[in-house]
């Protein structure tokens, strides 16, 4: 486990890899990947939390391999434009940390590239960090994970975003989905209460792997998404139309301008330490 001044490793990995947790996030990541064994990742991004999980399992020096799935479509730099450059990209990452042969990069969704994990070996960690429809993914994975498979839900929140584009306006409600699908299946003991750091929940499986999605309690929490409030704050507004504008037309310096933003957050808010339970 690294601890003291190593730790420094993970806010490293916000600069490199363009990561958009803490650093105490990614530390936690790092120590959930010790487990060992095949890992999945559904969400992959720039490779900041595929390079946790790596690191995590190298430094355990047990038997294991991570798979991470993304389609490589859109994503948080848009100089980036094609599924190759991201995946050069997300190499480099993981080249620069010495972990490539630890990591298998599926360019495809979870459903697309089930098929090329291997046959008969348990998930023994699990990272969700897509779209929020975490019960697509549970059930895709049906029969897959072990038992008491170590679980990663990122972006768990009950906050909507609203952001607007010229006329047209955009609802986010990954985050909020999350967060019911989240708690539905704390409260019906499918996986354990686990803690929260900052948005990210860290818990287990707890139920027979094969009957994780109930499709009747799915259908209500989607019901729930009909009507819902999001922020009206006027600065968060501005602050998501600069950086909008940032992307259009200077997307690096905008991606360094998020990574200052995301520092000076997580020490206003203090939670880059504190962990609170996810279904509280």
């Amino acid at each position: 486990m690294l601890e003291g001044a190593d730790t420094e490793l993970f806010s490293e990995l916000i600069a490199t890899c363009d990561g958009m947790l803490s650093a105490r996030v990614y530390q936690r990541i790092y120590q959930t990947a010790q487990r060992g064994g095949l890992i999945v990742e559904v969400g992959t991004a720039l490779g900041a939390a595929t390079v946790a999980l790596a690191l995590g399992l190298k430094s355990s020096g047990k038997a294991g391999h991570v798979y991470t799935f993304d389609p490589m479509t859109g994503g948080p730099r848009r100089s980036i434009k094609s599924v190759e450059q991201r995946i050069a990209w997300i190499e480099k990452n993981l080249l620069r940390y010495g972990v490539a042969d630890l990591v298998t990069i599926m360019p495809c969704d979870l459903a697309g590239g089930l098929a090329e994990l291997p046959s008969g070996e348990p998930v023994e960690v699990l990272m969700l960090d897509a779209d929020g429809r975490i019960d697509r993914d549970l059930e895709a994975l049906h029969g897959h994970c072990a038992a008491d498979c170590a679980l990663i839900i990122d972006d768990v929140a009950d906050l909507v975003r609203v952001r607007r584009k010229g006329a047209t306006y955009r609802i986010d409600s990954k985050m909020r989905l999350s967060w019911l699908l989240t708690n539905m299946l704390v409260s019906t003991g499918r996986i354990s209460p686990g803690e929260r750091l900052v948005n990210t929940y860290f818990g287990d499986l707890t139920c027979d792997p094969t009957r994780i999605v109930d499709h009747a309690e799915v259908l209500a929490i989607y019901r729930q998404l009909v009507f819902q409030s999001a922020s009206a704050n006027r600065l968060q507004r501005i602050r998501s139309r600069l950086m909008e504008w940032g992307q259009e037309v200077a997307p690096d310096f905008a991606a360094q301008c998020r990574r200052v933003y995301r520092r000076a957050k997580y020490r206003t808010i203090g939670t880059d330490t504190a962990g609170d339970k996810a279904a509280a």
